[in-house]
């Protein structure tokens, strides 16, 4: 049986985030949702529920998370 931790379980350090995004570190959604155990699913959710319209995905080899 596995279990999954929902967003309200698991917090997202979003000032790390933040920080690693202003210093030229390429985050993705796969990184993310390993580092805190959840899906990348929910990891997405959590995102766009803090950030709102600007947080943006990108999709591809030099895909990831990039912020407004």
């Amino acid at each position: 049986m596995t279990t999954t931790m929902t967003p309200n379980s698991t917090s997202i350090d979003f000032a790390a985030f933040e920080t690693a995004l202003n210093n030229g570190v390429r985050v993705t959604l796969k990184d993310l949702a390993v580092l805190h155990g959840m899906k990348t699913d929910e990891v997405r959710r959590s995102l766009v529920a803090y950030y709102g319209a600007r947080v943006t995905f990108m999709r591809g080899r030099t895909g990831g998370i990039r912020l407004a």
